[in-house]
């Protein structure tokens, strides 16, 4: 037996509204009163209203789909998607929007990808996850092609909104912090070079030492790729430069975990030898042994933030910079420097 969907026009029929009305509300347009979709959306309920989205793109040329670019490296790593896209995907919801998620080669990106993917999939929008920033080649065509776009990273442009961690005051944190505890010879594991973001949280981790009147020493910095491989390796040159080491401070968690490892396989215990601190605040960082000391990014509201300025950017607004600032999450990695002989 074939059931016939109830239309809009029952909808309207049983809210007592135009059936524009009804149907500006089911696509989320602008302009409709939020109880009135409030209504609209119960009436829908109640009768098993189900959209043709073949005909709703027909009316309106709309896919309702945004694209979520997130950047794939051929070694291991974590994605930021992990922990910011949950909250993008209820923030789009309540616009009646819908993610389409592309997983894009960072170092192998193809010129002129994103034209393609756009054009074929109907984007109304695009949303590029970090490390995704100015310097890269798909960056470079979002702003060019002025697709609605939001970047987490340091992209900005008429039609594209920067909503990002402040990674220079996230830094600064972490120095501060490290400094406050006592700590002066300290190591440093960076991330991949030319990175903003990296630079960024070194120029920051820099400045919270100088505050408290102690200068980094650039020979203790070493460079990974954000993987705990390389955390492990960079761990192990710094031990190989300085005994006299009571701090290590990764630009990532996960770095710090290859970091930990490295550490526990040369029998040094942690933090009464040598404290370590993360940087992202990813979910595991808890349950690391000793749990990790990180700096933890605002990911919800920076979801929500993002869906926000991206659906105003799709209905005619212009780019913006919002930044929020990342907290401290202090676990049982770090503790006063041992003094060495």
């Amino acid at each position: 037996m074939i059931t016939i969907s109830a239309t809009i026009h029952d909808i309207a029929k049983r809210v007592g509204i135009a059936t524009s009305t009804v149907s500006r509300a089911l696509n989320g347009s602008y302009g409709v009163h939020p109880n009135t979709i409030a209504k609209v959306q119960k009436a829908a309920a109640e009768l098993g209203y189900v959209p043709n989205l073949g005909a709703k793109q027909l009316v309106t040329r709309k896919s309702g789909l945004v694209g979520v670019f997130v950047p794939e490296f051929d070694y291991e790593s974590i994605r930021d998607a992990d922990d910011v896209l949950p909250s993008v995907r209820k923030a789009l919801r309540l616009y009646h929007k819908d993610m389409l998620i592309f997983s894009v080669p960072f170092y192998d990106y193809q010129p002129n990808s994103l034209n393609e993917w756009v054009q074929m999939r109907n984007l109304e929008g695009c949303l590029f996850l970090q490390p995704f920033s100015k310097e890269h080649l798909i960056m470079k065509e979002a702003l060019k092609l002025k697709i609605p776009s939001v970047n987490l990273g340091s992209s900005l442009g008429p039609k594209c909104s920067l909503v990002a961690s402040d990674d220079y005051e996230g830094g600064k944190m972490a120095g501060t912090f490290l400094a406050a505890q006592g700590h002066c010879i300290i190591g440093y594991v960076d991330g991949p070079v030319g990175l903003d973001i990296c630079k960024e949280r070194y120029r920051g981790f820099c400045e919270g030492l100088h505050s408290a009147g102690v200068e980094h020493d650039a020979a203790l910095v070493e460079t990974g790729n954000f993987s705990g491989a390389s955390g492990r390796m960079a761990a192990a040159a710094l031990l190989q430069k300085s005994s006299q080491l009571t701090a290590i401070c990764c630009a990532n968690d996960l770095m710090a975990m290859g970091v930990l490892l490295e550490l526990y396989n040369n029998s040094i215990s942690v933090p009464e030898d040598i404290s370590v601190i993360g940087y992202d605040g990813t979910f595991f960082s808890e349950y690391t042994t000793p749990p990790l000391t990180t700096v933890r990014h605002n990911y919800e509201s920076i979801g929500n933030r993002a869906a926000d300025l991206l659906v105003e950017l799709m209905n005619g607004g212009s780019g913006k910079s919002v930044r929020y600032m990342p907290r401290l999450i202090i676990r049982d990695s770090v503790g006063k420097p041992n003094r060495k002989d």
